[in-house]
Formats: C-alpha cells, sequence, structure tokens
C-alpha cells in the first residue's frame, strides 16, 4: 500500500478529527491532502488552526524522514544470526537489519530448515544467547512445523533443553501467517505494522514466495505476477528499515537449457543467475524486479552427496561457499570457507 493510500486513523494524528473526517468520507492520506485547512473546518467543525496542525501532522507522517550517512552505517551493522556460525561469520555477523535477505535453492535443499534456524535465533531470550525478539513467520507452503523449530532451537541453545517454559516462551514469540495468494500476502503486509510493533518483530520471514506467485499467476500472467511482486518487496523493505527488522524470504529455481535460458528469462522475467550454476541454466525465480530488491543472496546447492552453501550477492560479504549437512540441529558447517 502507497503512503496515499494510507487511512487516516493508522497515523499518528488527532484521532477525533480523523474520526469525523471518516465520516464525511475523507478516509486516507491522499483524500486530506487534497483539502485546505478551510476545507477541514468545514467537514469537521473544527478551528482553523486545529484544522491547520492536523494537516501538517499528517504530511510529516507520510514525508520521508531525513537521515545522516551515519545512522545509515549504525542501522546497517546491526545483524541477526541465521544460526550456521560459519555463514554468519561470513556475513559478517548474520543477515543485515533493515534489508532483505533471499535463499534459492532446489527442493529438499535445507530452505526451510536454514529458515526455523534463523527463526530460532532471533525469537530465543537474550539469556539464552539469541535476540529475544518477536518473529512473523509466513508460511505459505504449510511447511512450518512449531516441533521441528523446538527441536532446532534446543540444539543452538544448551538451556532450552532442560527448560521447558523457555522452549514455550520462545514457541509464543513466533507468529504464523498461512495467506491463500499473493495478493492476499500482499494485503497481509499492508497491515502488518501493528503486529511488528505489538510483538517487538526482529525477523519476518516467508516461505516461500515463489510458491505463492507461481501458484496465482502461473507464467502466462506476468505483467500482474511482476506488479505484485514489486508491491510485496517494497512494503518488506519498507517494514525492515522503518522497524529495524530483518526479512528472510525463500525462493525457487528455474532450469532452462542455453540461449533459451536467456530468451526465457526475458520474455517471463525468470530471474538472475545463481552462482556457478548459471551457465547449466539454473536461475533464482521471480524475475528482475524481485532480484533488484534482493540485497543478500545465498544459494542451497545439492550435487550428487554434496550439499554447499554459497554467498552469491552481498553487498558487503565476498562470493564464498562451504559444504553443510543437516541434522538434528538444523544445518551445520561442514567445511570452513
Amino acid at each position: 500500500m502507497s503512503a496515499a493510500k494510507l487511512p487516516l486513523d493508522r497515523l499518528r494524528v488527532d484521532l477525533d478529527l480523523a474520526a469525523k473526517l471518516e465520516s464525511r468520507g475523507c478516509r486516507t492520506v491522499e483524500d486530506a491532502l487534497h483539502r485546505a485547512p478551510l476545507d477541514v473546518v468545514e467537514l469537521a467543525d473544527c478551528s482553523h488552526a486545529r484544522a491547520r496542525e492536523f494537516l501538517l501532522d499528517v504530511a510529516r507522517a507520510v514525508a520521508p524522514t531525513p537521515t545522516t550517512a551515519r545512522n545509515v552505517l549504525e542501522r546497517t551493522s546491526l545483524r541477526l544470526r541465521t544460526g550456521v556460525a560459519t555463514l554468519d561469520d561470513a556475513l559478517g555477523g548474520g543477515m543485515r537489519v533493515g534489508s532483505l535477505t533471499e535463499i534459492v535453492g532446489k527442493a529438499g535443499a535445507g530452505k526451510t530448515q536454514l529458515c526455523l534456524g534463523a527463526c530460532a535465533c532471533a525469537a530465543a531470550s537474550a539469556s539464552d544467547g539469541g535476540a529475544d525478539g518477536g518473529v512473523i513467520y509466513i508460511d505459505a507452503e504449510r511447511k512450518f512445523s512449531g516441533e521441528r523449530l523446538i527441536e532446532i532451537a534446543r540444539g543452538k541453545f544448551a538451556t532450552l533443553r532442560a527448560d521447558e517454559t523457555a522452549a514455550r516462551a520462545l514457541a509464543r514469540r513466533v507468529q504464523v501467517i498461512t495467506p491463500m495468494s499473493l495478493s492476499d500476502l500482499v494485503k497481509r503486509l499492508d497491515a502488518l505494522e501493528e503486529a511488528i510493533i505489538d510483538h517487538k518483530v526482529r525477523l519476518v520471514i516467508i516461505d516461500s514466495v515463489a510458491h505463492l506467485a507461481r501458484g496465482e499467476f502461473g507464467r502466462e500472467r506476468v505483467v500482474q505476477r511482476q506488479s505484485a511482486l514489486g508491491a510485496a518487496a517494497a512494503t518488506l523493505k519498507r517494514h525492515a528499515e522503518k522497524h529495524g527488522l530483518a526479512v528472510l524470504a525463500v525462493n525457487q529455481v528455474t532450469t532452462r537449457i542455453g540461449s533459451a535460458a536467456r530468451h526465457a528469462s526475458d520474455e517471463t522475467g525468470a530471474g538472475e543467475g545463481v552462482g556457478a550454476e548459471e551457465s547449466s541454466g539454473i536461475t533464482a525465480a521471480l524475475g528482475t524486479k524481485w532480484a533488484h530488491c534482493v540485497n543478500t543472496r545465498i544459494a542451497l546447492e545439492v550435487r550428487d552427496d554434496r550439499r554447499s552453501i554459497k554467498i552469491v550477492k552481498s553487498p558487503i560479504a565476498p562470493l564464498t561457499s562451504f559444504d553443510y549437512t543437516i541434522g538434528a540441529h538444523g544445518i551445520e558447517c561442514a567445511t570452513k570457507p
């Protein structure tokens, strides 16, 4: 949702005056800012000074807030751990707060396992070594398992193994949402701010974006799909920057052969190459509009019996890879980069 379409009652303004205006058909930021103070006086039966201050408050609420390079540096230096120690070290401490990190890989590569590990690290209490924050887990593929989350959390935090109360407290910090479609996801993301504030959310996980996009739009309605993906990505990044949280999104891969891969990607928005696999025609799904919103991309690759994690896109980390395994404690490093 654009700032112009925000309801007035979602802003930190004079809510009594906002309610009066709403009853007269003036419901959104756009409706209010298209009116002069005298219009507000007539609609809400208030003083000119109050009307003028109300319109100024509305404008301030939606105007971009100026910042300094130092503030940007301090904000982007914050990290949330993924729970995979070697990966976190390579990323400078973990996922960057205020940005979008993408996990891409084939089915069975361990994308959901990585999400659950990051979820456990964000939701565990500070005394146990976690981030002590809320998590919103958008479970598009209906794969979320509370039992598996607790199993991974107990593997990462020894204090949870014998403390059932602490384990349940961790689970309560995770809010699970199951959207029915990409359009439904966009609507839910627009209304997410209150939950982010109420639950002190530090991490938003989407598993997976591609499942929703492909399920609703398929390969034919490319323009509509790209528009919805752009809206979802913009809202996610706005929440991340405004509330100081990290976004972790799962993406799938699409396979195309040779020159047909390049042509098909141009026609359908298939996506960007995933590391060394680009030459084989394996690309991240969802197209360039989504790809341009991704700050960091982590690829999970499985070849024969070997599993490897690759950082293939990052504003700060070098391109690197290392082997991993999946066990009772989730994803664990097998080698150092």
